[in-house]
């Protein structure tokens, strides 16, 4: 109920942002009735796209966001909406075209206005209304876990315990909290004691995946005759989904090489003043363990491994150049990687290519990483959007193996539009740390 609410008021402002701009442009709009019905042919898309945006970018999600996370997102979904407006009047064409470009800017910066105002007010209402939870963190090496839980979630979260599974007051101590995080590392028998235990208290469980537990995630119902079965398919495309996502490559890979053609004139002509190879081309690997060159701008000082070895890029690595640290600060040094996509190397959206050498390193401790390789490798991915640059390999492969375990279409296009989000992040492009 709260959620239909905030999409209707949202909708309302959306809607009221434009009637409002109508009204002070109306003296100056040559055709006013021809431009307003223009509006009323692409309105219900408006509504469309909205709620597209907004659930792409997560904002009906907001107590566990920061503030100023919120307004930015608010920022960029009043700029695509207005972008997307823009689109569907040229390509619908037919009478829509008759909506005026001064009225989507005026009503652009109506909404954005009253839609952070708005925003501001349901983070602040949620976070009072939540208030700050005892939490009980439950594992081994939970370190992280709860260094996370204390700072950038302070406000929402104390926790109260600290335990592992053979602790003899686990089960009692549930009764002073609200909400249990169990880490990965737990013995079978042990989750189930916790799990029995929070549902017996009626408590709020947030949980790390173990490998094994994302492919039961994706599992669905199949009886055999009375008896309930999970089918729990192989990881891996169909050939149909390969064949529509080969050509969604091909289509918006063709439209990028265009948009981005004038960009990467300029940077080659950057990196070039700077001394050196414009390009750097590197071994990885995509779908079936094949090998290919990936192609980038080149951000480091020549011959940056000679004396190392391979090596990740670590934060304030002084490898990077100054004109590097700025194309990885916007990312236009993955532009030359759309040639890989058309070539058929990549796909737009995949896990994203790791070098042979880590990848054997990687596989010594972790036997399942090996299984992100049932997918084409992709310039852009669920573990980018959703985790950081600098987050830990095992929790990249996690999100990657959920992306290839409920891959969809609607989940690429999702994808694409969050990886506009953090282009502009900074946590989004720090250095490497193990875990």
């Amino acid at each position: 109920m709260k959620r239909t609410l905030t999409i209707i008021i949202d909708l309302l402002i959306v809607y009221g942002s434009i009637i409002l701009s109508f009204k002070i442009l109306g003296d100056i709009l040559r055709d006013y009735q021809g431009n307003f019905d223009a509006f009323n042919i692409i309105s219900p898309l408006i509504a469309l796209l909205y709620l597209v945006l907004m659930y792409a970018f997560g904002l009906y999600n907001y107590t566990r966001r920061k503030l100023q996370d919120v307004i930015y997102t608010v920022f960029l979904i009043s700029i695509s909406l207005a972008l997307g407006i823009m689109a569907m009047c040229f390509f619908i064409r037919e009478g829509a075209l008759a909506f005026p470009r001064s009225v989507i800017l005026l009503s652009a910066l109506f909404y954005w206005v009253f839609l952070t105002i708005w925003r501001v007010l349901l983070w602040h209402l949620a976070r009072k209304s939540h208030g700050v939870k005892k939490v009980m963190v439950v594992g081994n090496q939970v370190e992280k876990l709860v260094s996370i839980l204390e700072n950038k979630y302070k406000d929402i979260y104390k926790v109260q315990y600290i335990c592992d599974e053979e602790d003899e007051q686990l089960v009692e101590r549930l009764n002073e909290c609200e909400l249990v995080f169990i880490s990965s590392g737990l013995s079978s028998y042990g989750r189930e004691k916790i799990l029995f235990s929070t549902i017996e208290q009626e408590l709020e469980v947030y949980f790390v995946p173990e490998y094994q537990d994302i492919n039961i995630m994706s599992s669905s119902l199949q009886k055999t005759d009375d008896i309930p079965t999970f089918h729990i398919s192989k990881m891996e495309l169909t050939m149909e989904e390969r064949f529509v996502k080969r050509t969604i490559d091909l289509l918006l890979g063709g439209i990028a090489f265009i948009l981005a053609f004038p960009a990467a004139f300029i940077t080659t002509i950057l990196v070039k003043l700077d001394g050196g190879p414009v390009f750097y081309a590197q071994e990885r690997l995509t779908r079936g363990g094949k090998t290919f060159k990936i192609l980038k701008f080149r951000t480091m000082v020549p011959d940056a491994e000679k004396l190392s070895g391979p090596v990740l890029a670590g934060e304030n690595d002084p490898r990077i150049t100054r004109i590097g640290r700025f194309l990885r600060a916007v990312r236009l040094d993955e532009i030359p990687q759309i040639l890989n996509i058309l070539n058929g190397d990549m796909s737009i959206v995949g896990p994203r290519p790791e070098r042979p050498f880590f990848t054997d390193q990687f596989e010594k401790e972790i036997p399942e990483y090996r299984q992100r390789l049932k997918m084409k490798a992709g310039l852009t991915g669920l573990a980018q959007v959703e985790g950081k640059y600098n987050t830990s390999v095992k929790n990249k492969l996690r999100y990657d193996l959920i992306y290839i375990n409920n891959y969809s279409v609607f989940q690429d296009f999702l994808i694409m539009l969050q990886t506009v989000k953090i282009l502009f992040m900074k946590e989004s492009t720090e250095g490497v740390t193990i875990e």
